[in-house]
């Protein structure tokens, strides 16, 4: 089958590899039918190790992605999805037995993987997976809908732990995929006003049209949010584009007693003026990932009923064989022109 196999930085391949065997107990060989790119897979290619450097020139290469979606083509023992189901793959591989993964927090396993990132996953024609992390979804929503589902869970994750409170006023700073998925869920959960501070125009535009109150640049952002707020500051600030400045600027937006819940990656260390800090009793979120049992479920019924749009959110739908060039390349040098883009191992879905 073909596959899209991870080298190095910048070294994704396409290229055929052994058929998968029958999957062992409790896991599912799943035909897939749409994969999704986002921005961490994006990281990992751009800033991997290179091929010819340990470790990984010592190991396999891996077959990248953890947003997927396919059809059950055969069932491993102990397992009671049956042959020829859509689902959507929540996509961690963890222990269920450590200290996080019995209080319910798996994406905080200790021994944590996932498709994609540290075992094979999605981009290819066929996956294995455990059947526990493939959750059925209906003829509601598409396969490229349902290959969303794992975003709209990062979203659905993050305002359930910013504790937002109907009427609550909230800012979203980034306009990419996430920002807008938490955009529309923070709005679902009862926030009363939205803006969306994103720099490119078109981004602005299409928060706008889903849902949002208003939406404005960057340099804009201040001025607007304290005409909103009467001065005092959005009730919770999500930072959603992953940048250091945009997670400066959320804290200092946020409102005295007020909540910044972090969901985009950054690698960056931030100064935190301690005293200021302390002295408006601010709070400081981190939202990673997601669950299996609570997000993902979720984030399939909001996807099935439409109160969540992910639709105008795909800009590209490509082939396996186009991954590199017109995925992972062109949201590299074209980040604006870009959204989700949407791979198609075997074709268009029946």
């Amino acid at each position: 089958m073909r596959a899209a196999r991870m080298y190095g930085r910048q070294d994704l391949r396409i290229e055929d590899v052994p058929a998968l065997g029958s999957p062992p107990p409790g896991w599912v060989r799943l035909k897939v039918e749409a994969a999704g790119i986002c921005g961490t897979d994006l990281e990992v290619y751009l800033n991997a190790r290179r091929s010819e450097e340990p470790p990984l020139a010592e190991r396999e290469p891996l077959t990248m992605g953890h947003e997927s979606a396919g059809v059950v083509v055969e069932a491993g023992p102990g397992v009671d999805l049956p042959v020829g189901r859509r689902v959507a793959v929540e996509g961690h591989l963890f222990c269920g037995e450590c200290f996080w993964c019995r209080r319910g927090d798996y994406a905080l396993c200790v021994s944590l993987r996932s498709t994609g990132q540290g075992a094979d996953g999605g981009l290819a024609e066929e996956m294995l997976a455990p059947a526990r992390i493939c959750l059925p979804y209906s003829d509601a929503i598409t396969p490229e809908e349902a290959a969303a589902t794992e975003p709209t869970s990062v979203a659905v994750r993050a305002v359930r732990r910013s504790r937002l409170e109907p009427g609550s006023t909230v800012a979203v700073v980034g306009g990419g995929t996430i920002g807008l998925l938490v955009a529309q869920v923070a709005r679902l959960r009862g926030a009363d006003r939205v803006v969306v501070v994103e720099p490119v125009a078109e981004r602005r535009a299409l928060a706008e049209r889903l849902g949002a109150d208003r939406a404005v640049s960057p340099d804009d952002a201040e001025d607007a949010l304290k005409e909103l707020t009467d001065g005092v500051g959005p009730d919770v600030v999500f930072e959603a584009g992953g940048k250091l400045a945009a997670v400066r600027s959320a804290v200092k937006w946020t409102r005295k007693g007020g909540r910044t819940v972090l969901v985009g990656v950054s690698g960056d260390t931030l100064d935190l003026n301690l005293i200021s800090f302390l002295l408006g009793e601010k709070e400081l979120i981190a939202s990673l990932s997601h669950t299996y049992d609570v997000d993902f479920p979720e984030a399939i019924g909001l996807l099935e009923s439409r109160e969540v749009d992910v639709r105008p959110l795909i800009t590209d739908r490509i082939g396996l064989e186009q991954v590199v060039t017109h995925g992972f390349d062109a949201l590299h040098h074209e980040p604006a022109a870009h959204l989700k883009v949407i791979v198609l191992p075997n074709g268009q879905p029946a």
